[in-house]
């Protein structure tokens, strides 16, 4: 503990000294001109010199600065797994994981380890407890319904952020009900964790032979003539080497075969299927590994999942130049709009296009057989030679047969060798005779009359009333017959131009600056209220729309046996009142059980992936049988039945906890070893951490305490006051 010596006040000693007699000194001459300094006209005098004497010196007293130190002990946490697997034993005669774990927690390492750092225990079984002792946890009952290494790690660490975190001591099998492979415990980790060895490693020609279906992954929703992937990851052990044939049905019928290999001691691998959709409809894949032989457990060498194969009225392409922050935010937007489905084609090094979106069999040629699976082409600042001939004509006969064209544009596309230059200047809104540049500035811009009544903003015509402004916009152009300008600058210019042309629609947008926008404070929303607003005029007319439209949509497409779902609907379409009081059904069919359940759907708010909140319905189902389910909601109004299109979810038969599996030795040792730690049986690890160096962290604290603030001196001073005042009252003096 050091002590320091400082002075508070700024103003110089000099100073308050000289105010302190000059105090003194008109004290005793208004004494001496108006009382008799005799007496208790004297007390008086002696009261109120006292007081300023005494006010004096504190404010010449200095404060004093106390450094104290203190000795921050380093900490380490110890994750006990109790999930129901922490109950198995590799085989007969050797001792269960969780009663390795309890001979763990009773031996002395903790003690001796807690001398020099703060150990904290925690239990996770698919959430992480609260902190705990060596006594509580050796009173848990490992019956966990699911373990989620992953996610606990990932907890703990963040509980633990900014805090002087030496290590993790992992008591876990390492089998995990979430993760389909090893990949994510190669990642970099803040803190070495160091993982026990709960059980022997058992030799390969002792390991029974199983293999599952861990994972299936594939979209959900395809285009109907686009190509698409299956990734499968299967697991196993005891293979002994063999090759194994991983089996893709469609509907019931082998459609594609893969043979891979796993080691006897167990691992994952992926296996990828290439699929096809020719037709529209709702397909059922499933993919199967043969038993082999000898291999017991059977019931989880199958996973299936469904496929909703659409027709293509609301695809979208945008093709952009080099990138740019309007090609970054309006990607952004295109894929929170759900009622589309965007496919982006970004142009990098060497003139290369990279994707971002299901691309399937698109290609940038844009040839007229790939154009009739869509609907609407956005094109960004490309020049004539970029954009070429054979794809303007192709565009120009795609919006002729009913498509929908935007023309972003930048300088490049409005320049003298942009669209102009190209056979697009036949369905040009505009043409810039003098192609200028364009003008840098800030223009606020407004609503004309025709912008108004158009379907793009008629809806929200009074939200443009304030929208910000522009910070570019090309100057020099021409309207073309039949175009019409729906937002202009305060001065004139054109900003957003749109026109039919044949059966189709084109809108070209003259300016650079739009994504601003989404940065202008308190107006952010403008952006996407703009091109929502834009895209729903591109899209198919509205009467092809439904007066009522379903969706039906959950929180999971796979679970296990006893697991819940979260069914959710929302009801959509054209009408924009919705009816009050609606009665919602969702049907629940088990394929396993060929029965079908029904569930009222009780009102309730439905968050989208965007953020949005919308009136919906809901309704939570326990999985009571394995295998494919298919939901369908459906509702009643003005007499009509509204259903929704099928949503389907795969139900496990089986988890990890409930399989015979040995310890995920191999993750476990990755984990350790991606981290700096280390995997080894629990007297290495307890070696190991005693010798760690846990040097507690010093810190300084500074303390400072003024002087004169003690209730004594403060006491005085308040009691010179009160007494003077006490004899001024008695003696009726002002």
């Amino acid at each position: 503990m050091i002590a320091a010596i400082t002075f508070e006040h700024a103003t110089a000693t000099w100073v308050i000294i000289a105010g302190i007699v000059a105090a003194v000194a008109a004290a005793g001459f208004w004494f001496w001109r108006y009382l008799s300094v005799r007496g208790a006209d004297l007390l008086l005098l002696a009261l109120r010199i006292g007081f300023l004497l005494l006010l004096g010196w504190c404010l010449l007293r200095p404060s004093t600065k106390v450094a104290e130190k203190s000795v921050l002990k380093p900490k380490v946490a110890v994750l006990v797994d109790d999930s129901a697997s922490m109950q198995r034993s590799v085989k007969e005669g050797v001792p269960t994981r969780w009663s390795v774990v309890k001979e763990v927690l009773g031996a002395r390492w903790w003690k001796n380890l807690a001398g020099k750092a703060d150990v904290e225990g925690y239990a996770f079984a698919g959430e992480v407890g609260t902190k705990s002792t060596p006594a509580d946890l050796e009173k848990l009952k490992p019956d966990g319904k699911s373990t989620r290494l992953h996610d606990a790690l990932k907890t703990v660490i963040e509980r633990y952020r900014g805090q002087p975190l030496a290590g993790i001591v992992l008591l876990s099998d390492g089998i995990d009900t979430r993760e389909p492979d090893e990949t994510w415990a190669k990642e970099e980790w803040p803190y070495p964790i160091f993982a026990v060895r709960l059980e022997p490693t058992v030799a390969a020609q002792e390991i029974p032979p199983d293999v599952r279906v861990t994972k299936v992954d594939t979209p959900r929703r395809v285009v109907v003539g686009w190509d698409s992937k299956l990734t499968a990851v299967v697991s196993g052990q005891g293979t002994k080497g063999a090759t194994l044939t991983v089996q893709l049905l469609e509907n019931g019928s082998v459609l594609q075969e893969l043979p891979t290999q796993l080691p006897a001691d167990g691992a994952a691998r992926e296996v990828a299927f290439q699929l096809q959709h020719p037709a529209v409809g709702s397909f059922t894949y499933t993919v199967h590994i043969p038993p082999l032989p000898g291999e017991v457990i059977t019931n989880d060498n199958s996973y299936a999942i469904a496929v909703q194969v659409v027709d293509t009225k609301n695809r979208l392409i945008y093709v952009e130049g080099t990138p740019r922050f309007e090609s970054k935010f309006l990607t952004r937007a295109l894929e929170a709009n759900h009622s589309i489905a965007p496919l982006v084609f970004l142009q990098g090094p060497n003139h290369q296009f990279l994707t971002v979106g299901q691309r399937g069999g698109m290609t940038t040629d844009l040839t007229p057989e790939q154009l009739t699976q869509v609907k609407i082409v956005i094109f960004g600042d490309l020049d004539a030679e970029t954009l070429g001939e054979a794809r303007a004509n192709a565009l120009v006969k795609f919006v002729e047969d009913g498509g929908s064209l935007v023309l972003l544009g930048g300088p490049k596309a409005w320049g003298n060798a942009g669209f102009a230059a190209t056979a697009l200047t036949k369905l040009l809104p505009v043409h810039r005779p003098a192609a200028l540049p364009a003008r840098q500035g800030r223009f606020p811009v407004r609503l004309t009359a025709e912008g108004r009544a158009h379907p793009a903003f008629a809806a929200e015509s009074t939200a443009w009333e304030t929208a910000p402004p522009v910070l570019s916009v090309f100057p020099g152009c021409e309207l073309a017959p039949g175009a019409a300008t729906l937002v202009e600058t305060t001065s004139g210019d054109p900003v957003v131009v749109t026109e039919r042309f044949g059966q189709g629609k084109v809108a070209a947008l003259l300016t650079d600056s739009l994504w601003r926008w989404q940065l202008e404070p308190g107006k952010s929303e403008s952006y996407a209220r703009f091109w929502n607003q834009m895209i729903e005029w591109l899209k198919p007319a509205e009467s092809e729309l439904q007066p009522y439209e379903l969706d039906l949509f959950a929180d999971t497409d796979q679970l296990f046996l006893g697991d819940k779902i979260a069914l959710r609907a929302r009801l959509g379409g054209r009408e924009e009142i919705r009816p009050a009081g609606l009665a919602v059904t969702c049907e629940i069919h088990s394929a396993s059980e060929n029965r079908t359940l029904s569930f009222p759907m009780v009102e309730q708010p439905v968050t989208t992936a965007t953020g949005k909140t919308y009136p919906g319905f809901g309704v939570e189902y326990t999985a009571q049988s394995p295998g494919m389910h298919t939901a369908v909601a459906t509702v009643e109004i003005d007499g009509k039945k509204v259903q929704s299109p099928e949503h389907s979810f795969f139900v496990k038969a089986f988890t990890p906890e409930n399989s015979p599996l040995p310890a995920q030795h191999h993750l476990l040792e990755t984990l350790a070893t991606a981290s700096g730690g280390r995997y080894g049986e629990p007297a290495d690890i307890e070696a190991t951490l005693m010798k760690m160096d846990l040097t507690g962290k010093t810190e300084e604290r500074s303390v400072y305490s003024t002087l004169w603030n003690s209730w004594l001196v403060l006491a005085c001073l308040v009691a010179l006051l009160t007494v003077e005042w006490a004899v001024r009252k008695a003696r009726n003096l002002a």
